[in-house]
């Protein structure tokens, strides 16, 4: 409708609502769809439909979605107004009802009898006002795309049991007796219950006859398959339910519409091919006898998923992908390059691969499996995450495609106002936009299915071959390991055929070759994943060197997938974990089942961090364990997309329950020795006070830790009589002497009162007297994550808010802003030639001052100690100290800088922020850091420091 007619209208019918109108169809996609809508549905159901159009919370804008969103349910709504108001006054079209709240409304539906209506005419009504319940609430965001594909796949569940029901009606009517035992198997998408809006349904039938009365029982199953297609397919006065494709049973169009369930068993296991092994994944038993179609779903699993496959079977999959996508148009989301089926494939494709050994990845929708596929280490959880996002948006634009007409349709509009158009409809400025966002999903999604099953997998077989040769066979080492990316292919097989010899004598040889022949094509796939497969490879022969026996380790990652990605990730990302994992022996099968349990905190680590020591005289051994266990159990979760705040929160209550253990075990020993001081009847009191990024939890790997010491003054010692300072000064040094000498961690005590030339713990006078003088910015800023961490809590707390409040609360001298960037030139000159993302311009030091300058005059309620710099950056937002952009792009650019210097850290072991200077080194970075190359992690620091340097210039004045 134009503009002109629209406005006209709004000034004969809407009234005082006009105005309101007006501005909610502004507001669409298309204001001339809606403002159609609008009025034809006004003129459907009269001045009642504008009264409540006008009352109604969300009429309004349900009308408004629908005309933007599906032409389809609009014009349902135009030809029955009452659903509409009926879904929007009770709020039904949030509702997920199941399939059996769903065959509950059905048998209502059906049991209102009208002579003017058949029965094929209410399954249309049915499905329609059902439809249009599910389309308003994906149409308003109250329905997420998995309650919007299993309402569908249920609803189809219910008309279809009632079309068997009718047929039997019919046929009975007819003089043709139907025995009981028919069941109806629904394939693909709505086996899977995640159909389409418009979606063929893939059938199969099968039956069970009675003993004796085969013939006719078989003639009569075939009229009552008959019967329910055409009862599905009819055309009736009040439209369609759906089309019906019965190609997928056996023997396709040839074969018998129905065949027994035994007949059914006995065609695939003599003559069942891949393509249809492959689709049975998704057969759910849907209508008819239940009970009989889950029986024979059970009979055909081992079918479906044997426990060993010939591997030509598996590589199947791959070549009919490969013939589908050769018919395709590029503008197919389905079938095309990187659309749908790619998912798809893939996923029932390691399905198949492994779900004989593995019943949980024997489910039939996608993105369920995708996760377990990433849970069992198949598939990275990182990527695994990707390919479910680039899902959901491919099979959201279909739903767009076909809800638009009720339309069986996958590709994108040729023509370019109607592509215009559907952009809008989907919320994108124009076709430009959109074909962008579709470009770059379909290439992402290509490139992860074609690394991880598109490329094709070497043979078992050559493998085998390949490691029992007494000689390397220079061509089947080239055919099977070039492919991963070793720089020496030579040297490479070479340490792959060492991994075969046992170190003892007693265990065959033959087994453990068996065994890394099953391990190694899913070995050598996770290792071309890696930054330097060639580094990866050596790091793991260095965790199976510290195995016992190779056979059974072998065997093991074999059948766990998961704990395979586990040492390979740890051999291609963490080299100074692999030195630990070399250090313990028992380490690796540890680390196995600490992955296996919940992440665990800070209370159930001090619980088994004081068991480990218990009764021990040396604790450094035992404490030094749990560290390189809990480490690496972290390093694994970080490798999996564990977010870098979490990591480095988990690094430091790591770090908190190996300090407070270890000053528990100093304390204890040392008062049993001195005594414990007392001072007027009452124990003087001590607390180890955190700061840095020890006080607000963010450690990195290879941090050290900066603390300082305090204790009440006085005191004496009953068995000694030595003072309680002496006490307390002996129990800080011993507790940095066993972490040191423990090779635990470097404690640094340098930022106490007065600094390095003063007692290395200060007591509580000291400090009072000490922070009530002006001190310097540095001084006062490096205060401001100050925490308490160990010893008595209430002398922490005091001496935290003590400290903090005389950091954050005295006033600034005029040339604060000239005093911090004075300071922040220093330490950039301090890494002067090196690329450095702590210190250098724009590195996260930027972001640390900039947190600890605007804190300053803020009061502790509003901007407590101890805060996360990231944290404090936000909560600076939110008091109006910084704006919501900048603190957007600081804590984006303090996270990537963070990961960064974490992943460098995690190879090197210590504690490195310089960047590598020499392009090899650089470019495994950048592949560790998850970019495909080395000129997208140097633009994603550029802008990362850049915006971080560009708000330091700004804010810190």
């Amino acid at each position: 409708m134009d503009a002109g007619a629209w406005l006209a209208w709004l000034t004969q019918r809407a009234g005082d609502a006009g105005p309101r109108f007006a501005a909610a169809v502004a507001r669409a996609a298309e204001p001339e769809r809606a403002s159609g809508l609008v009025i034809r549905f006004v003129d459907a159901l009269g001045d009642q439909g504008l009264s409540w159009l006008t009352r109604a919370p969300r009429a309004l804008d349900a009308l408004v979605a629908l005309a933007a969103f599906s032409r389809w349910a609009g014009d349902i709504a135009v030809r029955q107004p009452g659903w509409l108001v009926d879904l929007v006054d009770h709020q039904r079209f949030r509702q997920v009802l199941g399939r059996r709240s769903l065959g509950e409304a059905l048998a209502r539906e059906l049991a209102t009898r009208d002579p003017d209506i058949g029965v094929h005419d209410r399954l249309v009504r049915f499905r329609q006002r059902e439809g249009l319940r599910i389309v308003l609430g994906d149409a308003l965001g109250e329905l997420s795309f998995e309650s919007v594909v299993r309402e569908l796949s249920d609803l189809a569940d219910v008309l279809v049991q009632a079309a068997v029901d009718e047929a039997r009606t019919r046929l009975s009517a007819r003089g043709v007796a139907v025995h009981p035992g028919f069941t109806v198997i629904g394939m693909g998408k709505l086996g899977g219950r995640e159909l389409n809006y418009s979606s063929d349904i893939d059938l199969i039938f099968a039956y069970k006859a009675p003993d004796g009365d085969e013939g006719e029982a078989h003639a009569a199953f075939q009229k009552l398959g008959a019967e329910t297609i055409a009862i599905l397919s009819e055309h009736g006065p009040a439209g369609w339910l759906f089309r019906v494709d019965m190609r997928l049973r056996p023997e396709g169009d040839r074969g018998e519409l129905a065949l027994s369930a035994r007949e059914t068993i006995d065609y695939y296991y003599s003559v069942g091919r891949p393509w249809e092994r492959q689709a049975m994944i998704k057969a759910r038993a849907i209508a008819g006898d239940l009970a009989l179609g889950q029986w024979l779903m059970g009979e055909l699993a081992p079918w479906i998923y044997p426990k060993l496959h010939a591997w030509s079977e598996l590589d199947h999959s791959r070549d009919m992908r490969r013939r589908i996508e050769g018919k395709a148009s590029a503008r197919d989301l389905k079938t095309g390059p990187g659309g749908i089926r790619d998912i798809e494939f893939m996923v029932q494709f390691f399905q198949l691969a492994h779900g004989g050994k593995d019943p949980d990845l024997r489910g039939r929708a996608t993105l369920p499996m995708l996760r377990v596929l990433a849970d069992r280490g198949v598939v990275p959880a990182v990527h695994a995450h990707e390919l479910d996002r680039h899902y959901r948006f491919l099979r959201t634009l279909e739903h767009r495609l076909q809800v638009w007409e009720d339309r069986q349709l996958h590709e994108l509009p040729a023509a370019p106002s109607e592509r215009e158009s559907f952009a809008r409809r989907c919320g994108y400025a124009g076709a430009i936009a959109l074909d962008a966002t579709v470009e770059r999903a379909r290439a992402r999604v290509r490139e992860l299915v074609a690394r991880h099953y598109l490329t094709p997998t070497q043979d078992h077989d050559a493998i085998l071959a390949f490691l029992a040769l007494d000689e390397v066979d220079a061509e089947l080492a080239t055919r099977l390991l070039a492919p991963v990316g070793f720089a020496d292919v030579g040297r490479a097989a070479t340490r792959i055929r060492a991994l075969a010899h046992e170190p003892f004598f007693v265990l065959r040889r033959g087994a453990t070759e068996r065994s890394l022949a099953q391990l190694l094509p899913t070995l050598l796939v996770q290792i071309r994943q890696t930054p330097d497969p060639d580094e990866t490879l050596d790091n793991f022969a260095k965790i199976v060197s510290a195995v016992g026996g190779r056979s059974t380790f072998f065997e093991l990652l074999a059948s766990r997938p998961a704990a395979s990605r586990l040492f390979v990730d740890l051999a291609g990302w963490a080299t100074f974990l692999v030195n630990l994992l070399q250090e313990f022996p028992g380490l690796p099968d540890d680390l196995i089942d600490v992955l296996n349990q919940p992440p665990r905190r800070l209370g159930a680590q001090l619980r088994e961090a004081r068991a480990l020591i218990a009764g021990l005289a040396d604790i450094a051994e035992p404490l030094r364990f749990f560290q390189a266990r809990e480490t690496a159990t972290i390093a694994v979760r970080d490798l999996h997309d564990m977010p870098q705040v979490e990591v480095s929160r988990r690094l430091s209550e790591l770090g908190l329950s190996i300090l407070a253990v270890t000053y528990e075990r100093v304390v204890a020993r040392l008062g049993r020795e001195w005594g414990f001081p007392v001072e007027g009847g009452r124990p003087t009191r001590f607390a180890v006070l955190g700061l840095g990024k020890l006080g607000s939890g963010e450690l990195s790997y290879a941090s050290d830790m900066d603390v300082m010491f305090v204790c009440d003054p006085g005191g004496s010692c009953h068995r000694n009589q030595r003072g309680g300072e002496e006490f307390w000064t002996r129990v800080a040094q011993e507790l940095m002497r066993v972490l040191k000498e423990g090779r635990l961690y470097e404690i640094d005590p340098r930022l106490r009162p007065w600094g390095d030339g003063s007692d290395l713990v200060a007591n509580l006078p000291a400090v009072i007297a000490y922070w009530a003088q002006p001190k310097d910015l540095w001084e006062r800023m490096a205060m401001l994550r100050v925490a308490p961490l160990a010893g008595d809590p209430e002398l922490g707390r005091t001496c935290v808010r003590l400290i903090h409040d005389a950091a954050q609360g005295a006033p600034l001298p005029v040339d604060a802003g000239t005093q911090v960037r004075d300071m922040r030139k220093r330490l950039e000159e301090s890494v002067a030639g090196r690329d450095h993302v702590k210190r250098g311009p724009g590195g996260y030091v930027d972001h640390e001052f900039i947190a600890h300058f605007l804190s300053f005059g803020v009061d502790r309620a509003a901007l407590p100690a101890g805060l996360p710099v990231g944290d404090s950056i936000r909560r600076l937002a939110e008091l109006g100290r910084i704006s919501g952009e900048a603190a957007e792009e600081l804590v984006e650019g303090l996270v990537l800088l963070r990961f960064v210097e974490a992943r460098m850290r995690l190879t090197a072991g210590k504690a490195v922020s310089s960047l590598p200077t020499e392009p090899a080194a650089r470019e495994r970075l950048a592949r560790r850091c998850g970019f495909s190359a080395v000129g997208e992690l140097d633009l994603a620091l550029h802008l990362a420091r850049e915006s971080g340097r560009r708000w330091f210039d700004r804010l810190v004045r």
